[in-house]
């Protein structure tokens, strides 16, 4: 089951990738830019984070946007910047995938694709990990049923990460 979507008004929609990934295309904002003239590396994690909340909106709230009792937080990131990308009217693309899920945490992988035609560059290529925490205890809570399944509709292989 792939995904195509968009989100926060600055994204549009592109054809599926294959291999079970979520799809989100987005615009390179002005202030996305540094003076480098590239996507800022903190700009990047942004789009994994938006890119993550757009495919799993339900991660810590409920379907009208309050709080629910569990929270799924970062507890790690990894990230290979690839090549860079500027400033342009052309959308970027976000894939993102689960190549782990555990009791209580799961893997989220990531690639940032330079444009939505076949064989885009690859920019960047991430990896985060998430426990589910109880809200009252901040303790990690075991992911429901309902929860593994909608993580389970997104399989992969786990991203090739260069070691330091």
């Amino acid at each position: 089951m792939d995904d195509v979507l968009a989100a926060d008004g600055r994204q549009g929609a592109a054809a599926a990738a294959d291999g079970g990934r979520g799809r989100v295309v987005m615009l390179v904002r002005w202030s996305d830019v540094d003076l480098f003239g590239h996507v800022n590396n903190a700009a990047f994690l942004r789009f994994l984070d938006d890119a993550r909340f757009t495919l799993f909106p339900r991660m810590g709230v409920d379907e009208v946007g309050a709080m629910t009792a569990s929270r799924l937080v970062v507890v790690k990131h990894e990230i290979d910047y690839l090549a860079p990308i500027r400033f342009r009217p052309a959308p970027v693309v976000v894939e993102v995938w689960v190549p782990r899920l555990g009791r209580s945490s799961v893997d989220f992988a990531y690639e940032i694709l330079d444009g939505e035609a076949p064989g885009a560059t690859v920019a960047l290529r991430a990896r985060s990990r998430m426990v589910q925490l109880d809200h009252e205890t901040q303790t990690p809570r075991p992911f429901t049923d309902e929860e593994r399944a909608t993580f389970a509709a997104y399989p992969g292989a786990s991203p090739e990460l260069h070691a330091w």
